[in-house]
Order: C-alpha cells, then sequence, then structure tokens
C-alpha cells in the first residue's frame, strides 16, 4: 500500500518536499497520535466520572474535535484573523489552546472532579480556530492547483491517520492498567513538540499585501453574516449541516453509548476505535484514487452513503465483533470524506477569503449542529440505545439526497462567490 501511495504522489516533482507539507505532515502525525488516544478515552473517562449520556453530550455539544459551540463561534473570527494578520500566527495560537484543553483533562484525571471536563471540552472546540489557518496554507503551499491541492489534503490526512492504527489500541490498555491520566499527559507533551514545530519551521503564505487588502475590505463581524451562508452556496452550506447534525446525534457520543449500553471496557472500545484508524489508513489510496478520477462530490456521496450503511449496522450490532467489522466500514467513510470536502471548500473560496469562507462553513454547521449530542443523549437516556441511532440514519439519508441535488460539479465552471 505504502508503494501505491508514494507512486500517487511522486507525479509531481517536489511537491511533498514543500516546508509547509512536511510540516503539517509532521503535526498531523503527532496529532493524530494523542487524538486517536482521545478518541478512546475521553467519552469512557467522562461517563467514569458519573456522567450520564445526556451530561456527555452537553459536554461534547461544548466543544470536540470536530466543532461542538465553542469550535462553530471561534473559527469565523479564526479564519479572519488568517486572512488579515497571517496563517502561522492562528496555528500557534491554536496550538496553545490544544495543550490547554489537553492540562484540563489532565487535571481532570488526577483530581476525579468532573466540573474540570467543562473548560477542557470547550478549549478543546476552540482549539479549532487554527483549522482554517492550516486548510488555506496548505492549499497556498501548492498554489492552489486543484489536483495537487487534493493531493496534499489527502496526503497529511493519511499521517494524521497512521497513528491511531496502533495508538487507539495502546490508549485501551493504558486506560485499563495506569489509568486516564497517562492518556492526557502524552497529549500534553506531543502537543507542545508540535507548537515548537510550528515556531520554528512552519512558513507563512499569507502575502502581507494581501493581509492589508484583506483588512480593508472584510465586513464588521455580526452574528448574522457569522451565520448567514454566502449567496451562491446555500445549498452547500445547508448540505454539511445536514450531516453534522444528523452524525452528532450518534457519532459524538459512540463510544459513551457503548460503554453504557453494552459495558465495554477500555481495551475493548480501544479494539473498535482502533480498528477505525486501520482502516482509514488502508482506505486513504483507493480514496485518494477515487477524488481524483472523480471529483470531490461523488466521493462525499460515497461517504456519505457508507455513512447510512454504518448507522444502520449500529442500529442493529449486539456484540463487539460486530462493531468492530463496522469500525472498517467507518474507516473507509472517513477516508473519502475529509480531503473531498476541504478540496471542495478551497476550489470555490476566492484568493481573498480562503481562511474566511473555511470559519464561516465551521461555524454555520457547528451552531446548527452544536444541540446534536445533547439530543442524543437524552433520546438515549429516556427511549434507549436505539432511538438516537434511527434518528440518525433518516438524517443522513437526507444528506445523501442533499450532496446529490445540491453540491456543484466540479466538471461544470462555479462561480467563486465571496466569503
Amino acid at each position: 500500500m505504502s508503494r501505491g501511495i508514494g507512486s500517487l504522489y511522486r507525479y509531481s516533482s517536489g511537491l511533498l518536499m514543500h516546508g509547509n507539507v512536511r510540516v503539517l505532515a509532521l503535526t498531523g502525525l503527532l496529532t493524530g497520535t494523542y487524538v486517536s488516544m482521545l478518541n478512546t478515552a475521553l467519552q469512557p473517562f467522562a461517563v467514569s466520572l458519573g456522567l450520564g449520556l445526556t451530561s456527555l453530550g452537553f459536554m461534547q455539544a461544548l466543544g470536540n474535535r470536530v466543532g461542538g459551540f465553542s469550535g462553530a463561534i471561534i473559527q469565523p473570527f479564526a479564519g479572519r484573523l488568517a486572512d488579515t494578520h497571517g496563517r502561522r500566527k492562528v496555528i500557534v495560537g491554536g496550538s496553545l489552546v490544544s495543550i490547554s484543553s489537553m492540562a484540563s483533562f489532565l487535571a481532570a484525571a488526577i483530581t476525579n472532579a468532573w466540573p474540570l471536563l467543562i473548560p477542557g471540552f470547550l478549549l478543546l472546540g476552540f482549539s479549532l480556530l487554527s483549522s482554517p489557518a492550516s486548510q488555506a496554507i496548505l492549499a497556498e503551499s501548492v498554489r492552489m492547483e486543484p489536483r495537487k491541492m487534493r493531493i496534499v489534503f489527502s496526503w497529511v490526512f493519511f499521517f494524521n491517520s497512521i497513528p491511531g492504527a496502533v495508538m487507539a489500541f495502546v490508549a485501551g490498555v493504558i486506560v485499563d492498567t495506569i489509568g486516564y491520566y497517562l492518556v492526557f499527559a502524552l497529549a500534553v507533551a506531543l502537543e507542545s513538540v508540535n507548537l515548537l514545530l510550528y515556531l520554528t519551521r512552519l512558513g507563512e503564505t499569507r502575502e502581507s499585501s494581501l493581509r492589508g487588502e484583506a483588512r480593508r475590505d472584510a465586513p464588521t463581524l455580526t452574528l448574522r453574516n457569522v451565520i448567514e451562508p454566502p449567496k451562491g452556496l446555500r445549498g452547500f452550506f445547508a448540505t454539511f449541516a445536514t450531516d453534522a447534525f444528523s452524525f452528532g446525534m450518534t457519532g459524538s457520543i459512540i463510544y459513551g453509548m457503548m460503554v453504557k449500553q453494552f459495558g465495554y471496557s477500555g481495551t475493548e472500545v480501544g479494539l473498535v476505535v482502533g480498528t477505525l484508524y486501520l482502516a482509514v489508513v488502508a482506505a486513504q489510496y483507493p480514496a485518494a484514487r477515487i477524488l481524483l478520477r472523480f471529483g470531490s462530490k461523488k466521493s462525499l456521496a460515497l461517504s456519505e452513503f457508507l455513512s447510512v450503511l454504518l448507522l444502520v449496522g449500529w442500529n442493529v450490532s449486539t456484540s463487539l465483533p460486530y462493531f468492530i467489522l463496522l469500525s472498517v466500514l467507518f474507516g473507509v467513510a472517513i477516508a473519502a470524506w475529509v480531503p473531498a470536502q476541504q478540496s471542495m471548500l478551497m476550489a470555490l473560496a476566492p484568493p481573498e477569503g480562503r481562511g474566511a469562507l473555511a470559519g464561516k462553513l465551521a461555524a454555520f454547521t457547528g451552531l446548527i449542529a452544536f444541540p446534536a449530542p445533547i439530543l442524543g443523549g437524552f433520546l438515549f437516556d429516556t427511549l434507549g440505545y436505539h432511538a438516537p441511532v434511527t434518528l440518525s440514519v433518516v438524517g443522513i439519508a437526507l444528506a445523501l439526497s442533499m450532496i446529490i441535488r445540491l453540491l456543484p460539479d466540479e466538471r461544470e465552471r462555479v462561480r467563486q462567490p465571496a466569503a
């Protein structure tokens, strides 16, 4: 598989040797190491402190690695800052916030004080302030060439996924044999290394003249222009918001649901999460080929169809082997989704507003979707396991139809809207 991936990327000489691509691939590797451990440990940790699924849903709604309320409100400002003051400064800021979040979880694990989870989850969402800047710096590092963008987004995502194939299993064993605190301590250490790399190795791609132009032309940020989709992209925004809300009802709390419903241990949850990461890594090469051959829209449609099958499987599964097999399907869906979404977004964004558009999409989807885990947890606590999963199936099927009907086909010329 590694030879296939290498041959895919070598078609453009020097592409992967670009300094920023190297830096973000390496930091993605380190981030993927501790995030895969968090994915194994964090939800069971919250449940171990006595929280019900409604409370866990509330924590996830505050902030998580894909958004939540805090991630939604910070990213429009972060995108604007990335356009007006440079990408690198915003990425450094996001790393500092990540370290603070992990430190809060570590303190909660040492003291067994669940209130410390609140700042931890809030800061986890705020750490996404670096996301719009990271997407923009990658795209600009390859001069916005569509084929190269798809490749570097796939490349960085591949490196982000590699560690989970091992570390999710390791995290489950650590939790059962040593304790949750070691997982969070390792996360603090690894993100500190990321911060050092950003400070010493990451180069700025936003020219000072463009930063000045963006400052002059930037409208005042208000609640309306934060959440209102740009003209011409309303269907695009609505599609991703529908997906985020529908999947968030179950996907944001699924590992906590497994612990509550089936009594799985940390090691067993680690098997499920680790298999997910193995599948993401294994699917990277074929997913990248599909993205290059058929474009972003078809890749997104494939991913959403697989998500429907995944949720149906979660709804009828009753034992650990089934959940492990379904993690393979989950991994393929993720591998097809992430680079395709990022590529389509950067292709639609105007040069002066790439960070702003990425931030606006994150804010819109996040504000729509942040109540989803609360609703999912409430449905679980009141009606049982099947209620949130069934509702998620219906929502994801709707999102699939919206992808097919509303997203632009890259073979057609798309008018680029202002962010």
